[in-house]
């Protein structure tokens, strides 16, 4: 306890020793102070440093020779006479000296001797430190040496607002602006001590460094581009405000979005070619807008709508690609396509091309001027004119009759002179359907067809029965019919035969065709009776001859099948021959193939027979006969059979059933079986664990 008591009161007294000491410091200090700055000039250094930075302030204690040695460091400041730090090196060396702060400085002050000047670091700087610090230094021989550090506090300003020609604030990307716009910005700077200088940049070259407005709190600089061009795209226009070096300057940028007018557009015409009715595809390209120009197609004043456009990956070129099928009315329209960026007003541009559009020929056949259809006879002379359109011209005129070529015959009357056809002295076989053709790249055409009225006395139809049998006493009807033109024609009728001629006046008659009634009472009295007629160009040149001879036997029937067939019925169609002038019937005699017995035979009035009740799976011979009055006709035979009965395939699904069957229950035999063994091994195995379980209880 005394020894502790001991210690206190020598720490004490040390204590008041030094605190004597530093008095007497101070007082000799001040004289020193007061002598010196009237003897010689301090050195001085000025830092410019910023509120809440660090700030290193220099001040060299290198001994002035290598004997000598620092013992006492004493900063100062202009704020107070008393020392704010010191370095006390008396009671040793410079490494172990001791270090004292004032309550000022605190934790915030930190004299560093290893480097070179020494310096006095204060971290962080406050506003309180702004003025003069003046560092002492002490040597055990040489003088006392002072030094001098200004500490200029710098006031940052606000980061920079750049304002458009409205006074909006912008930042990032403004605009669009269009091409050729005056663009004005405003940088405007609040604050900073000493007061920034703000200047304008694009990128790393210096636009403008002229303040145009400068107040005590405010800083302007106006940028102004008069004419805005393409290269000003996406440029980056930064304001930069700065009134220290220590840091970077404050700045902010703005970026130019543009927009641009349509640099070109062609419509891509070379090797062109439009055909009436096909579909073509025509490019128009446009080059150099942004955003991507608008391409419109317009035929004359009429737009089109049926283009699809196409922008490429970077946006400058926009390709549009027109579908249409030209008509024949588009030859000579101008087509035209107009590029158009709308969001800059008059950027409109347009090409464009004539158009020539290749279509086949269009043929039309009229005849000649001065005929006229209805008053065309036989011995009259005829031409025909084809008027023909066609882009490129026709290459190659034809013409046709009843869709047959005809070329020049002089000798029958036919002469083609390229757009004409003259028919000389026409005859009935003129009559007919006349066109002409046109043939050019794009293809061949067919005019209307004409036809050739050429009015005619009467003539026999080729196509009509000739032969008529008849029964004695039995009345037969004979049809004759002609062709004329005009068509109102008077009928005369007359019989022939080498025993007696006379007219046949009992007949009926209508337009074109003349049903006349005979009978023959005996056998003179078969003939010929000839048909005849005349119109308004003349009689008829060759009657109509038809033959009445006796009736006979009718023809067989032929092209006869089978229908309906199944397993006991056959049904059978044929078409009926040559009646033999009378009334005739039909039957059918079925007789099986294997015996060649007869087992049904059946009559009709129509070669249509259903036969039905026949066995089963079998053949048969079919024997079609047709008859009337005067006998009956050659047979027709025809091979037929049944089906066999469905019952039998039945039979066999019986026969297979009953092995299924037998194989099925075998199965459910032996599953039952393995279910009866499984159930037991079950049983046996518990009951050995409960007797097991026992045994260990």
């Amino acid at each position: 306890m005394a020894k502790i008591l001991k210690t206190e009161k020598t720490y004490i007294s040390y204590m008041l020793l030094l605190s004597s000491t530093s008095c007497c410091l101070l007082c000799t200090a001040i004289t020193e102070n007061l002598l010196t700055s009237i003897s010689e000039k301090i050195p001085r250094t000025e830092i410019y440093t910023l509120v809440g930075h660090p700030a290193q302030l220099p001040c060299d204690i290198s001994p002035a020779f290598p004997s000598d040695e620092v013992s006492l460091v004493l900063w100062y400041n202009n704020k107070s006479p008393s020392p704010v730090y010191s370095l006390d090196a008396r009671q040793g060396s410079l490494s172990y000296s001791r270090h004292w702060r004032s309550d000022e400085l605190a934790s915030r002050a930190y004299f560093n001797i290893k480097d070179v000047p020494a310096h006095l670091t204060l971290d962080p700087v406050t506003e309180g430190d702004e003025g003069v610090f003046t560092c002492r230094v002490d040597f055990h021989k040489a003088r006392t040496r002072y030094w001098e550090v200004g500490v200029n506090l710098v006031v940052l300003p606000n980061k920079p607002v750049i304002r458009d020609e409205t006074g909006q604030p912008q930042q990032s990307l403004i605009g669009p602006y269009n091409e050729g716009d005056i663009l004005t910005l405003t940088c405007e700077v609040l604050g900073g001590k000493p007061q920034p200088n703000v200047t304008w940049w694009r990128e790393s070259v210096l636009l403008d460094n002229f303040i145009e407005v400068k107040t005590s709190s405010t800083v302007k600089n106006i940028l102004k581009i008069p004419f805005l061009q393409r290269h000003d795209l996406m440029a980056a226009f930064i304001c930069e405000a700065s009134n220290t070096d220590l840091i970077l300057p404050f700045s902010t940028s703005v970026t130019v979005d543009l927009n641009f007018r349509p640099l070109e557009v062609h419509l891509v015409a070379e090797g062109l070619h439009l055909s009436a009715g096909k579909r073509a595809e025509i490019e128009c390209y446009t080059a150099g807008s942004r955003p991507p120009a608008r391409i419109s197609w317009w035929k004359g004043n009429v737009r089109l709508l049926t283009a699809k456009s196409v922008v490429s990956v970077n946006g400058n070129i926009t390709t549009s690609i027109l579908t249409f099928a030209p008509s024949l009315e588009d030859n000579g329209i101008y087509l035209s396509c107009a590029a158009e960026n709308r969001l800059v007003p008059g950027s409109d541009m347009e090409d464009g091309i004539k158009l020539e559009i290749h279509y086949a020929p269009q043929v039309f056949l009229r005849l000649g001027s001065k005929l006229r259809h209805s008053h065309i006879q036989e011995g009259n002379d005829v031409y025909f004119e084809c008027n023909i359109r066609a882009n490129p011209s026709a290459s190659f005129i034809g013409w046709t009759f009843e869709g047959q070529e005809i070329y020049t015959n002089t000798e029958s009357g036919i002469i083609v002179s390229n757009q004409t056809l003259v028919l000389q002295k026409v005859q009935l076989s003129s009559r007919g359907h006349y066109t002409c053709t046109a043939t050019n790249m794009e293809g061949r055409r067919e005019s209307n067809s004409i036809f050739l009225r050429v009015q005619y006395a009467p003539v026999c139809v080729p196509q009509q029965t000739f032969v008529y049998r008849a029964a004695l006493n039995d009345p037969v009807q004979v049809t004759c019919e002609l062709r004329s033109d005009p068509t109102d024609i008077i009928f005369s009728w007359l019989f022939n035969n080498s025993y007696n001629n006379h007219e046949v006046v009992t007949f009926v008659s209508k337009g074109t065709v003349s049903t006349a009634t005979y009978t023959p009472k005996s056998k003179y009295e078969f003939g010929t009776l000839l048909c005849a007629g005349s119109n308004s160009v003349g009689e008829q040149q060759n009657p109509c001859s038809f033959s009445i001879i006796p009736a006979g036997v009718p023809e067989p029937v032929r092209n006869c099948s089978f229908v309906n067939q199944t397993d006991n019925e056959i049904g059978l169609e044929c078409i009926e021959g040559y009646d033999g002038g009378l009334k005739q019937q039909f039957y059918v005699e079925v007789e099986e193939s294997l015996n060649n017995k007869l087992i049904l035979n059946i009559s009709s009035s129509r070669p249509l027979f259903s036969i039905q009740n026949l066995p089963p799976g079998s053949s048969f011979n079919f024997k079609i006969y047709s008859f009337n009055m005067q006998g009956k006709s050659d047979p027709v035979v025809y091979k037929g059979y049944t089906f066999e009965p469905f019952g039998d395939h039945s039979d066999q699904e019986k026969n297979w059933a009953v092995p299924i069957n037998a194989l099925l229950t075998a199965l459910v035999s032996i599953l039952v079986v393995l279910i009866v063994i499984a159930v037991c091994a079950v049983f046996i195995l518990k009951l050995r664990l409960i007797t097991r379980g026992k045994y260990y209880a």
